[in-house]
């Protein structure tokens, strides 16, 4: 069920209510940057007004969280104008204006504020299940005003003063990490080339020994050849005075029988 705005004011869907408490005063425009609307979400999430009767409360206390977390700022606001801005936000997303959540902000910002986004939502579909109760029907929707769609634009059109901050402040930060990033990517090399260098002279160290110790090998098999060789020919030279010994011995048995036959 969509709640209808003044003929003035545009309507978007987003259940915390449209009540602001009685007597409640505007806080001067404050801009709010992305790290803002992080803070906003995350608030949002955490005291989930789409589950209580006195949302009006629920939203002051918002905004009373964020002026005081970010009081060094000088960021002020009321529970109004936190309500308007989370449903400006949720018709951003809504609508896929990811133009709009994007800017100002880095990409880690803005894929938190996606998530958060999305979180809000589940929390809004799970109130509108109970949208049929006329207790909660005044609470579904959020007017969002010709006012706040302007104010809207006007941050637009504005530059982005403390997001070009925070960008300058993370570029510089990506460039320090950049280098420090350089100078270990050099430091790794120098090592891991010493490392190369070394396991190279390792291995040619080891083929070195493996070459020695072949020839060493080779030396000892040759040597054992040689070994057999003479052991060879000192049988061989046995045997063969062996058997001049054998002839000597029958040729003065030979000569001894003659003589006696004589």
């Amino acid at each position: 069920m969509e709640c209808q705005g003044p003929a003035h004011s545009s309507t978007v869907r987003a259940d915390f209510g449209a009540y602001s408490p009685p007597g409640s005063t505007r806080k001067r425009h404050i801009r709010f940057a992305a790290h803002h609307d992080i803070l906003l979400l995350r608030e949002v999430i955490h005291h989930n007004p789409f589950w209580v009767r006195e949302f009006g409360q629920v939203w002051a206390a918002v905004a009373e969280r964020m002026s005081s977390a970010l009081q060094s700022e000088g960021f002020e606001v009321d529970g109004r104008r936190c309500r308007e801005r989370t449903a400006l936000l949720l018709d951003y997303y809504k609508r896929h204006n990811y133009a709009m959540l994007r800017r100002g902000g880095t990409e880690a910002m803005y894929m938190e504020k996606e998530d958060l986004l999305q979180k809000i939502l589940e929390l809004e579909s799970e109130k509108r299940e109970v949208g049929s109760d006329p207790r909660h029907r005044d609470t579904l929707c959020v007017t969002v005003t010709e006012e706040t769609l302007r104010r809207a634009q006007e941050e637009a059109a504005i530059p982005p003063v403390i997001e070009s901050k925070l960008e300058d402040n993370n570029m510089a930060e990506r460039a320090a990490r950049k280098q420090e990033c350089e100078g270990c990517c050099g430091a790794y090399a120098r090592i891991l080339q010493h490392l190369e260098r070394r396991a190279e002279a390792e291995q040619r160290l080891r083929e070195e020994e493996l070459a020695l110790r072949r020839e060493e090998l080779q030396l000892q098999r040759e040597r054992a050849a040689l070994e057999r060789e003479r052991q060879e020919a000192e049988r061989k030279e046995r045997e063969r005075r062996f058997e001049l010994e054998r002839e000597e011995r029958q040729v003065i048995l030979e000569i001894l029988r003659e003589k006696m036959i004589k």
